[in-house]
């Protein structure tokens, strides 16, 4: 199981295009999470955070393999995801890696 949590920074002066691409996945949230299977992923949430004057969008999930890259879906609500990534999303920035130390959960029953 792979599980991973990187935040990617926003461009500058696309903040509110970010925050129409997460109402987007918010009004379509049933139909984004039937994409998940072709991914692999069992678990996806998505945090924004401020970071000095940039906003940063933050991905946290739980994977079972290696999947179908979201960019090679042809699914439509996965190509306005992709749309909307390229949009906001400043690759030119480094992203935010950070390293699983520890997993607590509760024991079983």
């Amino acid at each position: 199981m792979l599980i991973e949590l990187e935040g990617f920074p926003v461009k500058k002066g696309q903040e509110a295009k970010a925050q129409e691409w997460m109402t987007f996945l918010r009004q379509n949230q049933i139909q984004v999470s039937a994409t998940l299977v072709a991914e692999k992923l069992l678990l996806e949430q998505i945090f924004s955070l401020q970071l000095d004057d940039r906003l940063y969008l933050c991905w946290y999930s739980h994977q079972d393999g290696i999947g179908l890259p979201v960019s090679e879906s042809s699914n439509p609500i996965d190509q306005q995801h992709v749309k909307y990534w390229q949009e906001c999303i400043d690759e030119q920035m480094p992203a935010l890696k950070f390293k699983l130390e520890n997993t607590f959960q509760v024991p079983e029953k």
